[in-house]
């Protein structure tokens, strides 16, 4: 149950950095009058971690190097990368 529900997690994620990565920097190359996001920088590289880290979960458990205490390391380890993300961003 929980690995289908990461796995959901991923592949949205997957589609959301394909969108704010073509809405912020490949679409304002081809048109001019875009609007602007102002959050999108943000949220990309926030998607990027949660992607990231969930990848390196389901590749851990491919390969059979997965324990239950793992899920708490890449809990930690992302937390603390969205947080100081954040904390460089906006301070």
């Amino acid at each position: 149950m929980k690995d289908r529900l990461f796995s959901s997690i991923q592949y949205a994620t997957g589609w959301l950095l394909i969108l704010t990565f073509g809405y912020g920097f490949v679409l304002p190359l081809f048109v001019n009058q875009l609007p602007t996001v102002p959050l999108i920088f943000p949220v990309l590289v926030l998607t990027f971690f949660t992607h990231a880290m969930l990848g390196v979960r389901s590749t851990t458990r491919r390969y059979r190097l997965w324990r239950n205490w793992l899920d708490w390391v890449f809990l930690a380890v992302w937390g603390i990368a969205c947080a100081v993300f954040i904390s460089v961003f906006y301070f």
